[in-house]
């Protein structure tokens, strides 16, 4: 029998590291945290940036404005990171799924996962679960070849669907690839002419015609089962990576496999970005998406074609096409454009390859707060958003793969 005075004598137990580590939280509650840090750096840089401080000398107050503007930042990293969980969670559920897969299509199907520790904001997994089962259904069904075909093509009989999920800068990259057949190019184009998406003569590149699958409808299924051939799961991809600004790539050789790429922000609450000012509006670009920065010089510049304003500039030996927002959003004006020389050109990094964006002023550089554009503004071309900045003004953020196509490189 133990005395109370040996109790209280005792030493203290400590809780185990598997208790210590581990705080469950109602995701609800992590949201409201993310929604005040937000207000919070909105306050914090209104504030800093008050018209009432222009002309003052103040230079304690720069000092003490500039580390509370770290600590936000701090504080901002240290909110996102409680809305972080592992991928693996939604790797794993993908198991289940190959195996009846095997099942369904008579086919032997290996699914190898890496990089199963790599974390993504919990909203991001929880909305890429169903696309991921589009591309691996498709992988599954159309990529992969069966036993008997894999043998005679010189392959081992089981196929193998590979899921890799990695960080690169401020994105997270999950790779779908397959070591099947590939995607069939003549298969693709004949439906996509035959809906009008190509002329008949027309010879698109592989990087065009890819992107015929993500139409909404488009199957080159000959009968529909329930694994796929109703045109829905490539779309459904597609919408849900507009939603959570991602990137799509697709890549395809034949009798070898295809790999789809998607590249999602680590961070949907907060974007570090480049604040551009061109005309009397606002633009935001996300900093990792950013080549380099500087004002060309005359004989750096070219223009290709005056009727469709097709201009180029030359960075290092190379000649990249030129984005100008004005034309781009076909703002109609009497008076000329400037001309590039007089302009601060900012080399953007795309899929398809560099562009140039002509800008008057770099504004800022800061991490902004991003919100989804309402209503009809949410159909503006090439934005996933807008950034609201401490000054009380609205930019609005563009979509570097969209301003590509836009100039014709994607």
């Amino acid at each position: 029998m133990t005395t109370d005075k040996q109790q209280a004598n005792a030493p203290e137990k400590t809780p185990s590291t598997g208790e210590a580590a581990f705080l469950r939280v109602e995701a609800e509650k992590v949201d409201r945290l993310m929604d005040l840090v937000s207000e919070l750096s909105l306050s914090v840089s209104e504030a800093v940036h008050s018209p009432d401080l222009e002309g003052l000398e103040l230079s304690e107050f720069e000092k003490s404005a500039h580390r509370l503007n770290m600590v936000v930042r701090e504080v901002q990293d240290a909110a996102s990171g409680l809305r972080m969980v592992q991928i693996e969670g939604v790797f794993k559920r993908m198991r289940r799924m190959v195996r009846e897969l095997e099942r369904q299509t008579e086919k032997k199907i290996e699914l190898v996962l890496v990089g199963e520790t790599v974390e993504i904001d919990k909203i991001v997994a929880d909305r890429l679960y169903d696309p991921l089962v589009h591309v691996v259904r498709n992988s599954a069904d159309h990529g992969l070849e069966s036993p008997q075909e894999r043998i005679v093509a010189g392959k081992p009989e089981t196929g193998r669907i590979t899921l890799t999920a990695e960080q690169l800068g401020g994105d997270i990259q999950i790779t779908i690839s397959d070591d099947g057949r590939g995607l069939n190019r003549a298969k693709i184009l004949a439906r996509a002419r035959s809906r009008g998406l190509f002329g008949a003569d027309e010879e698109p590149s592989d990087n065009d015609l890819w992107k015929v699958i993500f139409q909404p409808g488009f199957s080159t299924a000959e009968t529909v089962t329930n694994i796929s051939g109703r045109g829905v799961g490539m779309d459904v991809l597609n919408t849900t990576m507009k939603e959570l600004r991602g990137r799509i790539a697709v890549h395809s050789e034949a009798g070898k496999g295809s790999r789809v790429v998607l590249s999602i922000p680590l961070s949907l609450a907060f974007l570090d970005s480049l604040i551009m000012r061109v005309g009397a509006r606002l633009y935001a670009v996300p900093v990792e998406q950013i080549g380099e920065v500087f004002r060309p010089l005359a004989s750096q510049t070219q223009t290709v074609s005056a009727e469709d304003h097709r201009e180029l500039v030359r960075v290092r030996e190379r000649l990249i096409p030129v984005c100008r927002l004005q034309q781009f959003y076909q703002e109609v004006s009497n008076s000329p454009l400037p001309a590039l020389d007089s302009q601060i050109m900012v080399v953007l990094t795309t899929a398809a390859g560099p562009v140039g964006l002509t800008i008057d002023e770099i504004y800022d550089q800061q991490q902004v707060v991003m919100k989804p554009l309402p209503g009809p503004l949410a159909h503006v071309r090439a934005s996933v958003g807008c950034a609201l900045l401490g000054t009380g003004e609205v930019a609005i953020v563009l979509d570097c793969e969209q301003l590509a196509q836009g100039v014709g490189i994607a």
